[in-house]
């Protein structure tokens, strides 16, 4: 009995089934990530995932940054890195505008013929919004980076 085998017993998929992998408790993590949440809109799922990246970015920047020494500009400094998200907001749009172009209309159906609807985030449309959401939460997340060092630091 192989312990690893390839998803479905498809070599051709990419994918490998392993005990980690295939625990019902990973399956049911991976499918509340924002990414895969299908029931949420893009942009509000761009949002989630920009809140969580922009709060998350600064902090290497003022803890470990090259102003990390001179009072009161490290936080300034650090909070910069919403350059970093607009990079990557930028990145996004262009994924979206490249990966979506020419999409045959052609949509799944169920066995007994029903039209199983589309994720929105899987389409040119959808992606652009979720690129605006991740920017707006971002932008936001490094905003509240910002008011809690300063708040919680005491300046």
């Amino acid at each position: 009995q192989q312990v690893i085998q390839p998803l479905n017993g498809d070599p051709f998929v990419g994918m490998l089934e392993t005990p980690v992998t295939s625990a019902p408790i990973v399956a049911n993590y991976l499918s509340n990530l924002p990414a895969y949440r299908t029931g949420v809109a893009p942009n509000l799922r761009g949002v989630e995932i920009g809140l969580a990246h922009g709060f998350l970015l600064a902090g290497p920047f003022i803890k470990l940054g090259p102003l990390r020494d001179v009072p009161g500009t490290a936080e300034v400094v650090g909070c910069m890195s919403a350059a970093l998200v607009l990079i990557l907001a930028l990145c996004l749009s262009l994924y979206g505008n490249a990966a979506f172009q020419n999409q045959p209309s052609m949509g799944k159906k169920t066995l007994s013929g029903r039209p199983l609807p589309q994720d929105p985030l899987m389409s040119e449309e959808g992606w652009a919004k979720f690129a605006a959401g991740f920017t707006v939460g971002g932008l936001s997340g490094v905003a509240w980076a910002y008011i809690l060092t300063q708040v919680c630091l005491g300046r």
